[in-house]
């Protein structure tokens, strides 16, 4: 039985949040304690633990060490068991089956 991911939090949405607004306004990523400041968390500690479950669920990524170098990751669609691409290759009836020669 698969179980369905639990929603994210307040607190990580508005982490998501600032992130968003920092990539679109500065095309950084913000620093640990400006998330602090701007959620309510004083501990840089509790930031980089939000940071962390974040990164874990596949929501941000970092491109260095650093998590002012975090990026948000695209959410992939859901795929349906059973169905093929129908990108190129995927044949000429887009299920894999080519044309009988």
């Amino acid at each position: 039985m698969r179980r369905e991911p639990r929603p994210l939090t307040a607190r990580q949405e508005a982490v998501l949040a600032v992130i968003r607004s920092s990539l679109a306004e500065r095309g950084r990523g913000p620093m640990v304690r400006e998330i602090g400041e701007r959620v309510g968390l004083s501990s840089t500690s509790s930031v980089a633990h939000q940071l962390g479950r974040l990164e874990a669920r596949g929501l941000i990524a970092r491109t260095g060490r650093d998590w002012s170098t975090c990026v948000l990751v695209e959410e992939q669609p859901a795929r349906r068991p059973g169905l093929r691409s129908r990108g190129p290759g995927a044949g000429a009836d887009g299920y894999g089956r080519r044309p009988a020669s």
